[in-house]
């Protein structure tokens, strides 16, 4: 389970209503979350107009670096 404790390096810790405990961050304009369901952490990256990126991983920490790593500006050339 999401815990306080899981908001290191820029997370913010929520209490959602209905979905629970969530980990928030701005990075790069867009809005990064983290949550538990089940066994599997979600994330997902959104801009303010869509969804970038979403995905599952095995743990806090993993979902917390696929995310900030989907957040990055992609080089344009």
């Amino acid at each position: 389970m999401l815990t306080e404790a899981d908001a290191t390096g820029g997370w913010t810790f929520h209490m959602h209503p209905t979905q629970g405990a969530m980990l928030t961050r701005r990075m790069y304009r867009r809005q990064l979350t983290v949550w538990e369901d089940g066994n599997l952490y979600e994330f997902v990256v959104d801009n303010p107009t869509s969804t970038l990126k979403w995905g599952r991983r095995g743990s806090a920490a993993a979902a917390k670096a696929a995310a900030e790593k989907a957040a990055k500006p992609t080089p344009t050339t």
